[in-house]
């Protein structure tokens, strides 16, 4: 992403900074409005130890500079501040709108956890800033990883990516996979919107997307079989969405078709995927399954062990023994 793009991000952000300075009466903490991005407020927020972890993260990324309680805009992103509607509409023209609104849906949750009135945030509401600032590894990265294990003699012919984030996964499936036909199901009720705009940005000719469970082109699919279906969530299913893609999985499949199910069987990628103070904000981040309880849901749904991941925090792949 060009650095522009996080710049204008950066400027909005402080836009979003003087409201809540302004609504909530701290903008004494700060010289003028512009000067402030955060505030950890000693008396006013339970959760300061927890929000300060967030704002020192952003801090060493180069969002913020530290001094003292008050966190303010880096100089460099200070010294000009344009007009709001100059920002979003350079953010609109390159395609991030969508990370401003997400800031903004940001500010008002955390400010709610660090006041204590909510005790965690869905991980829905944090799935633009974990892609963006996802700790030491990056999610494209893991994603790519995952695709490399697959070890397809030939071209899979249809492909169905069971989505619960941004779509980002039908995306790369379908620039690696040219000649396949991708289809992605959104599961995400959360992420709609996002996610459909996401993959229409990208504009990739071999690739349909569908919003809605059930839906027609999930039924074309049921028809018609698939080669290959990819499940990636590398912080992990809850069982029930476990089951549920599973459910769709073994409707779809063929003999022979091949599961990648992606999903962590200990508790590594939270210490390696995401910072620490992000993983005590999201809602499910401790329900890991077990190896065996994986195991024993795949096997319901007639599935059969083939591999593992060779560093040993992932399930990877599967082969369909549906007859």
């Amino acid at each position: 992403m060009p650095k522009e793009i996080f710049e204008h991000i950066a400027i909005l952000s402080a836009y979003i900074a003087q409201q809540i300075a302004e609504e909530q009466g701290i903008g004494n903490f700060c010289k003028t409005p512009c000067d402030i991005a955060v505030i950890s407020h000693n008396k006013r927020y339970a959760k300061k130890e927890l929000f300060g972890k967030m704002l020192i993260q952003l801090a060493e990324y180069g969002y913020f500079e530290r001094r003292g309680e008050v966190f303010v805009l880096a100089d460099k992103w200070r010294r000009v501040l344009p007009a709001k509607a100059t920002s979003r509409a350079y953010l609109r023209e390159h395609g991030a709108n969508q990370l401003y609104l997400f800031h903004e849906y940001l500010a008002k949750y955390f400010l709610e956890i660090i006041r204590n009135e909510t005790e965690k945030v869905d991980l829905a509401k944090l799935v633009y800033f974990i892609d963006t600032i996802d700790g030491s590894r990056s999610l494209h990265s893991l994603r790519s990883e995952a695709i490399s294990q697959l070890e397809f003699n030939g071209t899979p012919k249809k492909i169905l990516d069971i989505s619960f984030g941004m779509g980002y996964s039908a995306i790369q499936l379908a620039s690696v996979f040219q000649d396949s036909e991708v289809y992605s199901l959104q599961l995400n009720t959360a992420l709609k919107e996002p996610y459909e705009y996401t993959i229409k940005s990208y504009e990739k000719s071999n690739l349909e997307c569908s919003i809605m469970y059930p839906s027609e082109m999930l039924n074309n699919i049921i028809k018609d079989k698939v080669d290959l279906i990819f499940g990636f969530n590398p912080l992990g299913f809850s069982m029930p969405n476990l089951e549920r893609v599973l459910n769709i999985a073994s409707q779809v499949s063929k003999d022979g078709t091949k599961l990648l199910l992606y999903v962590p069987y200990t508790d590594e990628p939270r210490n390696t995927l995401i910072s620490e103070w992000l993983g005590l904000c999201i809602d499910g981040i401790n329900e890991y399954a077990n190896f065996d309880t994986i195991r024993a849901a795949l096997t319901k749904y007639n599935f059969e062990l083939t591999k593992k991941s060779l560093n040993s925090r992932y399930i990877i792949s599967y082969h369909s023994k549906t007859e």
